[in-house]
């Protein structure tokens, strides 16, 4: 069992190295902006993907603020633009899709 689990410790390794070169040690960037219903803030919060806009990839989840829709993700590449989509946990309101947004390095 030491074995298999030292190999696994090696393809961890080896995974990470590789994300490390793919998106660089750069600096970081945010993007947040708000979740409206009707044009108005939510009183729940909607989970919110992030699609990186050259590829499609999936780079982060999170939910909005409950009572005010602000959402906020860190740690995104600077040099890439992302796609945000809000979908209703409820089945209420269809997925919804925004941006492209474009992250800033800071909190807002």
């Amino acid at each position: 069992m030491t074995h298999r689990s030292s190999i696994a410790t090696t393809v961890r390794a080896a995974l990470v190295a590789a994300s490390d070169l793919r998106f660089g040690l750069g600096p970081r960037g945010q993007v947040s902006d708000l979740v409206k219903v009707n044009g108005a803030a939510p009183t729940l919060g909607y989970k919110v993907r992030l699609y990186r806009a050259e590829d499609g990839v999936c780079v982060a989840q999170t939910w909005s603020a409950p009572g005010t829709g602000v959402y906020a993700i860190d740690d995104l590449a600077l040099d890439a633009t992302y796609i945000p989509v809000a979908l209703d946990h409820t089945g209420t309101h269809k997925p919804v899709a925004a941006g492209p947004l474009t992250p800033h390095v800071g909190v807002s």
